[in-house]
């Protein structure tokens, strides 16, 4: 793809017009002509703009109803409460005023989406319609539009449209999207101005030296010919105050009266500093049209040099080859629906850029403009997708006009709006939808004609549906044997849906939001498959955000809490095992402290930088350093931090990574030095086992720990230490499946509450108890029936405050378990858990529910919420979120501890284990319970299965389960 730009010749193209209004252009490609809707360049950073977003009038029916009511543009109606009914037309209101001096200028009002379907009125003469939601217009409203006077801009809108369901938006959403969603504005042009500009760029053979390439098309808007002009290409730094280099053609041909010249204008450029998300150097690109030393029409448009190129199955950026680590991105805020403010786009990057991720893709729509400036300045790949979703349920015949409107024009607005911006990596033809044949070859085969720089994908289920027509193909969720499936696979693969995170499962969420922490597990052993497999360009995790909305009547819609970041942006578990494992500097310490010197592996995975632009910071006690690297992208390495002084064997090594453009990618913890422990002898306390029976009830005490058992239940009604109670009965067999989904995939509006899913084995019945009762030993076992399994549980008591409890149970059901192991009750006072546990990574944030030690209470000050988050803008971490079973902190299992304790303030439950159980906890009826599992996995997410399923282990009937609790009763 390196010798695709032509100098070419000025070309007279044909405008197509209604009443000296250029709507449409024919833009020349080496394979013919094709039309695209106008869409002026680099109209938002015109001069000559007035906004127009702000209060405007509506109407919920303006065939009926004047617009008499106040609403916020841009923004969806129903997210701000209003009603309108399925087949009508909304009415938006706005008056305005030009200056006087935009008279002689071309006024072209333009809509960054409207979502659906449009008529546009200036001053009672309908001048326009629309079709589309997800992609900008432009109408001149030059012949209608008064300067010196008030104007009146009326919007018939309807959300329901072939527009809305090609693209699922409504449905997706679960609620109607209408409404002005994006930005508003007007511009002045003069009479001569751009009505198409692009810039590209492409490398000599060794990569150095660039061609900067200009395609512009010219229109004449004014009423006589326009003579005498010549085109100027300014290149300037990025802030646009320092020239670098320029060219200036003259435009050898007149342009008739409303008509169209499309020229290209390049030149070399000696060793431009090259765009890629981890340097992501960005130009000015000024041009100018002059008619003499005047200048008749400016843009400028911020670019950088970078080349796309396919060469076999990987694709190469600036002849290296890429790995994408990425996430889908849904525009989509809690209170707000799809219409995005306040900046949220350039913090969606920011968060993203922050965990490691290189690669957004645009699900399942073109985004808005936004978006694409923060990925250009910030660093970030994109896959920008043609808003079509499950398309083939709408019926549309090729060659009609309605198929031009809604699949050909929206896509190659698409191409239009963002072709010139560097972060815009792939073309994506559309979304899970068949009929590619009768729908998309055609649309994809125009992609490629006009803009044949950028591969294209078509995002399916399989890497067949675009039967072979694509520069890179496609498969969602292809599970842990995907990049073996894929290993040798002629095109370049991207999973740009993978490892979805959980969602649907809601009644295991609401139970135990520890399954986003053990989410990581199966992600890693993925994502280390991929990257080591060429073939497998990367992926993108479904999805980057929770898509949720509350509704203003106080209904709960959308799709799930499927993002590393909920809605409201705060980071979920997941986003720190997002960070950890798209983590482009991999550490591993390689021994202890010896000699003043501790030795480290170092695996360097970005694509475009030397580890030694990287700033890694060290601490351990007092000491500090820095460590700079020379470690070339994808090879590995080794280094060592000099350190004279031995650690103390109670400190920790902390290295923080910084990037070249300074985010912290990483952060590592290490012990250096052995940890010395002395196991302290405790002295027994030689009291002796006491015993008191009385018909069923036996009493038994050992001077502090009091219990009461009754034979016939084999039930224990307490056990205390120095007369505090600490436990309430005997712990119950817990067998808990696999849950599956939560009332179907979406939200729909109804109840949007789930109980807990809790359940103990059922119908427990007592078949025999043993007492062992000596003055010196104290055991009880019951052996027990339930409808699940059967088997015997053994309490052996100590006289120093230990229990221990050894189990064995047969399956009487098959059952692929979620979690097993014995349920204990509490007090409902023993509110608050800490715990010291083995994880996945020697550093966690000090929220995360996953860290290795932590404290966490059964309540916060948050109102509880339900599957879906809190309604309104939280100030507390997701962590302390809460439902009336506790915090999201407090009852997520906390997987291979060491130890778990429940106190009260004044007693405490201690479980102690070797890092191979599991400690869950939660409050219901009064009644604090916590599980020592022997077994947890990863849940019943059906897209996470195949890999969660890695992790199963499933119970027939004649297994056996058996473990052994270690406990210790403590109080003050």
């Amino acid at each position: 793809m390196k010798n695709f730009y032509k100098i070419t010749t000025c070309l007279l193209l044909v405008a197509l017009s209604v009443k000296g209004q250029i709507q449409k252009v024919a833009y020349r490609t080496a394979e013919g002509n094709i039309t695209i809707n106008r869409i002026s360049p680099a109209a938002s950073a015109q001069t000559h703009k007035i906004s127009l977003d702000g209060t405007w009038q509506f109407s919920e029916d303006i065939s009926s109803a004047a617009c008499d009511k106040s609403i916020q543009v841009p923004g969806e109606w129903v997210m701000q409460g209003f009603n309108v009914k399925k087949g009508n037309a909304a009415g938006y209101f706005k008056r305005f005023e030009v200056p006087a001096d935009w008279k002689n200028k071309r006024i072209k009002l333009r809509f960054d989406a409207v979502f659906s379907d449009t008529e546009i009125w200036l001053n009672d003469k309908k001048i326009a319609t629309h079709l589309g939601g997800f992609t900008p217009f432009e109408v001149d409203i030059t012949s209608g539009c008064k300067t010196n006077g008030t104007n009146q801009l009326l919007l018939k809108v309807k959300s329901e449209s072939k527009a809305d369901s090609l693209a699922s938006a409504s449905q997706y959403a679960v609620h109607p999207l209408g409404g002005i969603s994006r930005k508003v504005y007007l511009i002045a042009l003069p009479e001569i101005n751009f009505a198409y500009a692009d810039v590209k760029s492409a490398f000599d053979k060794n990569y150095e030296n660039a061609t900067l390439s200009t395609d512009v098309i010219i229109a004449n808007e004014q009423n006589s010919t326009a003579t005498s002009l010549a085109l100027k290409v300014e290149l300037l730094n990025a802030e646009g105050t320092t020239k670098i280099s320029e060219k200036t053609v003259k435009v050898d041909k007149d342009i008739n009266p409303n008509g169209l010249l499309q020229q290209n204008i390049s030149f070399e450029v000696n060793k431009p500093m090259k765009w890629d998300p981890e340097h992501p150097n960005l130009y000015t690109v000024k041009v100018s049209i002059l008619k003499g030393n005047v200048i008749a029409d400016v843009i400028t448009k911020q670019v950088g040099f970078r080349q796309i190129e396919v060469r076999g199955n990987r694709v190469y950026v600036n002849n290296k080859p890429i790995k994408l680590r990425g996430v889908c991105h849904h525009e989509t805020m809690p209170l707000r629906g799809r219409s995005v403010n306040d900046n949220m786009w350039e913090r969606d990057v920011k968060l993203f850029r922050e965990g490691n991720v290189n690669y957004i893709r645009t699900s399942h729509y073109p985004p808005a403009e936004e978006l694409i400036d923060a990925c250009n300045r910030l660093g970030m790949f994109l896959e920008v997708e043609a808003p079509f979703c499950w398309a083939e349920n709408t019926p549309v015949s090729s060659g009609t006009d309605l198929y031009q409107k809604l699949l050909v024009d929206q896509t190659l607005d698409m191409v239009n709006y963002f072709r010139s911006n560097p972060s815009v990596l792939i073309w994506s033809i559309g979304n899970e939808s068949g009929k590619y044949k009768e729908y998309f070859k055609e649309t994809a085969k125009l992609v490629k004609q006009f803009d044949p720089t950028r591969p294209r994908n078509f995002s399916q289920y399989g890497p067949d549906a675009d039967e072979g027509d694509l520069e890179i193909t496609n498969h969602h969720y292809p599970g842990p044997g995907g990049p073996a499936q894929y290993r040798n696979y002629k095109r370049p693969i991207v999973f740009d849906e993978y490892v979805h995170l959980n969602a649907y499962n809601r009644l295991e969420l609401v139970t135990d939001p520890g399954l986003r922490d053990v989410w990581g597990v199966g992600f890693e052993a993925m994502w280390e498959k991929m990257y080591r497999t060429d073939a497998v360009l990367g992926g993108a995790i479904w999805a980057g955000i929770d898509d949720t909305f509350f509704l203003p009547n106080g209904q709960t819609v959308g799709y799930g809490t499927w993002g590393p970041l909920d809605g409201w942006r705060r980071p979920k578990p997941e986003y720190w095992h997002m960070k950890k494992i798209y983590s482009p500097v991999k550490i591993n310490i390689q021994g202890n402290w010896e000699n003043g010197q501790i030795p480290f592996n170092v695996e360097n995975r970005m694509l475009f930088t030397n580890l030694a632009e990287c700033r890694i910071e060290w601490k351990i006690g007092k000491a500090t350093g820095v460590i700079r690297e020379q470690l070339e992208a994808g090879k590995q390495g080794k280094f060592h931090i000099d350190l004279n002084d031995k650690p103390a064997n109670t400190d920790d090594l902390t290295l923080n990574v910084f990037d070249a453009r300074g985010v912290l990618i990483d952060t590592y913890q290490f012990k250096v030095v052995p940890q010395l422990s002395h196991t302290a002898v405790t002295a027994s306390s030689k009291a002796r086992w006491k015993y008191d029976q009385k018909n069923d009830i036996l009493t038994a005490g050992n001077g502090e720990i009091q219990l009461q058992f009754n034979t016939t239940t084999g039930e224990f009604l307490q056990i205390s230490r120095n007369g505090k109670k600490i436990l309430s009965n005997t712990a119950r067999l817990m067998v808990l499946p696999l849950t599956g989904e939560g009332r179907g995939t979406q939200m729909t509006g109804e109840s949007q509450h789930f109980d807990p899913f809790t359940d103990v084995c059922k119908n427990r019945i007592v078949n025999k108890v043993t007492l062992n009762l000596q003055s010196n030993e104290f055991s009880i076992s019951i052996e027990e029936s339930y409808d699940e399994a059967s088997g015997k549980m053994t309490y052996n008591f100590g006289d120093d405050g230990n229990l221990s409890i050894g189990y064995k149970y047969t399956l009487k059901k098959d059952i692929n378990p979620r979690q097993w192991g014995l349920v204990f009750d509490l007090p409902e006072t023993f509110n608050k858990l800490s715990w010291i546990r083995k994880g996945q990574w020697n550093y966690y944030p000090e929220d995360h529910i996953g860290r290795l030690r932590g404290v966490a209470e059964a309540k916060s000050a948050n109102e509880p919420s339900g599957p879906a988050g809190p309604s309104k803008l939280p100030v507390t971490p997701w962590s302390l979120d809460r439902n009336d079973i506790g915090t999201n902190d407090f009852r997520s299992t906390k997987m291979n501890f060491e130890l778990a304790t429940l106190t009260n303030g004044n007693s405490e439950f201690k479980a102690t284990s070797d890092n191979k159980q599991h400690f869950r906890v939660w409050q219901e009826k009064q009644v604090t319970k916590a599980l020592v599992a022997g077994y947890s996995n990863a849940g019943a997410e059906r897209f996470f299965r195949s890999h969660a399923a890695l992790i199963d282990q499933p119970l027939k009937v004649g297994s056996t389960i058996e473990n052994a609790i270690t406990l210790q009763l403590t109080s003050q």
